[in-house]
């Protein structure tokens, strides 16, 4: 988001997020029939840390990510992405905002190579006029040859660039989620929310994404991270938030959640 979009969205309503926080959800709700899959939760999450979001199966962690991403839109509560109000706005004008995501099931383009899955991820951010898209005039070859030297730079950071020729669908799996991040990353995102990133990965894919996580983190970006494995989320979060039944349960540190004794019982039982 360009400060001018910011700066207008707090003329707006005169409300302004408090230092710190990039992103602030309050007693957001989601209900699918009888089923209140998310119940009043409310986080805030401070610019440059990794957030986690943890829970038994079927807490609601990814109906919530669902809702910050536009995928849903809450029934009740309100979200705003530093200042600029979320409700309402569908999931593509949030990518715009700066708000990109990952899938717990890996939503590529199988049919295109590594390289044009990540460069399709640079298309929220182009500023060519359409005519040009048929005509490829000399600013259509400028920008592309500007996203194609980025998306090569991406595909080197997941370790991916002796593939970039290949079909997206010959990658084995944790090479797949690691091109729907380099994808993800192509969007230029402020807020990375990421659902599920170790699912299927082994024990050496795992410490590759914990690296890569590691190393956002210390350009600046913010992350969510949506996770069932416990041992990345105490390596990599610094503010855990726990559901269960699509409630608050509990949030801390990674420290305090592993000896909460709520958080012990929701996962092994009383």
């Amino acid at each position: 988001m360009t400060p001018n979009v910011a700066a207008k969205a707090v003329a707006n309503d005169g409300w302004r997020a408090p230092d710190g926080v990039l992103f602030r959800g309050e007693c957001l709700n989601k209900s699918f029939g009888g089923v209140h899959a998310v119940r009043d939760i409310s986080l805030d999450i401070t610019q440059g840390s990794v957030f986690a979001i943890i829970g038994p199966n079927g807490a609601g962690k990814s109906t919530l990510l669902n809702l910050m991403s536009g995928i849903y839109q809450p029934d009740r509560g309100a979200m705003r992405l530093e200042g600029v109000d979320l409700v309402g706005l569908p999931a593509y004008r949030r990518v715009r905002l700066g708000l990109g995501r990952t899938f717990q099931k890996i939503r590529l383009f199988k049919h295109l190579t590594v390289l044009e899955n990540v460069l399709a991820g640079f298309h929220v951010h182009h500023r060519i006029p359409a005519w040009q898209y048929i005509v490829h005039a000399r600013v259509f070859q400028r920008d592309y040859a500007r996203c194609r030297d980025e998306a090569m730079r991406l595909l080197e950071f997941v370790g991916l660039t002796p593939r970039a020729a290949t079909p997206a669908a010959s990658l084995a799996y944790g090479e797949q989620r690691m091109l729907e991040l380099a994808r993800a990353l192509a969007t230029a995102p402020r807020l990375l929310l990421i659902d599920e990133p170790a699912a299927g990965l082994n024990a050496a894919e795992v410490e590759k994404l914990l690296d890569r996580i590691g190393r956002l983190r210390a350009r600046g970006m913010t992350i969510v991270v949506v996770e069932h494995n416990m041992d990345l989320v105490m390596q990599i979060a610094d503010r855990v938030l726990v559901m269960d039944y699509g409630q608050y349960l509990f949030e801390g540190s990674p420290a305090e959640v592993q000896a909460s004794p709520a958080v012990i019982a929701a996962y092994l039982g009383d």
